[in-house]
């Protein structure tokens, strides 16, 4: 095996994947993640956060260097066996890792860095904010992808979905929820952002739209999970020869957390009264339509026989993981027609 090369500054660093062929090239401002798909190879990941823990890798040889502590997704038993997470980590020397591969992550477009330019902010609900930048070059993704926004003086990446399509125009559309007490929120809520130099890193995610797909389009989501799924209405749209009408379940928490059906008139051809259904799991006393859990509304709104159908799925995990837990242990619905971003 290579001798490996220390960190000095500047350098770019070789990563090699164990039991294989392939390496990757990487340096000390981007992610071994990043990296790692931006060469073009497929290993698995969600959150690219440091959430979920799909990306764990173990270092066989060499440095890195981790952004964070702690992160949910990484247990202390993973850390004595040396494991890690390639979204949070950056290589302080050559490496070898011992990682999952697999192609079907192989990104189809390979992230990479745009700068913003600020158009405007326009309100959905109290807290749900539609947010539009502009990029020199084409904006390059696949409906229902997310974009990792870089934001000055904010420590550390933010994921947001785009919730439009892809164009040459370069118009970047995002639906951004404001955190109570969040650093990245309260800048991008407050402030002139005609005056920061904001940046994305984009695009990732797997859970987009299969447009090759014959099957229904069953659209479900939660809080500012409706982005990657307005997306994907707008794609479907789009498509050519697509006679179907999708539906989007939308779970909201109060009746306040509930988007204007108006807005979604802006779909071409989606017909918000018959299409467009939210789901209030605390109502008031004069609410009116669903209410509950989106799981558990779905257990009685969908038809016995779903096997015709793709499911595109966004949202806080408890959401997500509940419905995927109906979908594929009550009605049997292969895990390959289950499309889902988890927002932690």
């Amino acid at each position: 095996m290579q001798e490996l090369k220390a960190v000095t500054k500047g350098d770019t660093f070789r990563v090699s994947i164990a039991n294989s062929d392939l390496s990757f090239e990487t340096n000390s401002k981007d992610t071994i993640l990043g990296s790692l798909l931006r060469s073009g190879i497929g290993a698995p990941y969600e959150c690219n956060s440091g959430g979920c823990g799909s990306c764990k890798f173990k270092l066989i040889e060499g440095s890195i260097r981790e952004d964070y502590e702690t992160c949910p997704g990484l247990r202390p038993s993973d850390r004595r066996k040396n494991k890690h997470l390639a979204c949070t980590c950056r290589a302080e020397s050559d490496c070898v890792i011992e990682l999952q591969l697999d192609s079907s992550y192989a990104p189809k477009i390979r992230p990479s860095i745009k700068a913003l330019k600020f158009i405007s902010r326009t309100p959905l609900t109290h807290d749900l904010w539609t947010f539009r930048f502009q990029s020199e070059e084409p904006a390059n993704f696949l409906s229902g992808q997310y974009s990792r926004m870089h934001i000055p003086g904010v420590s550390g990446a933010r994921s947001y979905s785009m919730s439009n399509t892809p164009n040459d125009a370069g118009i970047w559309e995002f639906q951004i929820k404001r955190v109570p007490s969040g650093k990245a929120t309260a800048v991008l809520f407050e402030s002139n952002l005609a005056e920061l130099s904001i940046t994305i890193d984009a695009p990732y995610s797997v859970a987009h739209l299969d447009a090759n797909s014959p099957r229904s389009i069953i659209c479900i989501a939660g809080g500012s999970g409706l982005a990657p799924m307005v997306s994907i209405l707008r794609g479907v749209a789009e498509l050519q020869d697509r006679a179907d009408q999708p539906i989007l379940y939308y779970g909201a928490r109060s009746q306040r957390d509930v988007v204007d059906p108006d807005y979604f008139l802006s779909v071409p051809g989606f017909d918000p009264g018959t299409q467009y259904i939210p789901i209030v799991s605390e109502p008031s006393a004069d609410c009116v339509g669903p209410s509950g859990f989106v799981h558990e509304y779905l257990a009685q709104a969908l038809p016995d026989d779903c096997s015709q159908m793709d499911f595109y799925i966004a949202g806080p995990p408890p959401m997500v993981e509940a419905v995927r837990r109906h979908l594929i242990l009550d009605r049997k619905i292969p895990v390959d027609q289950l499309h889902y971003d988890r927002f932690f």
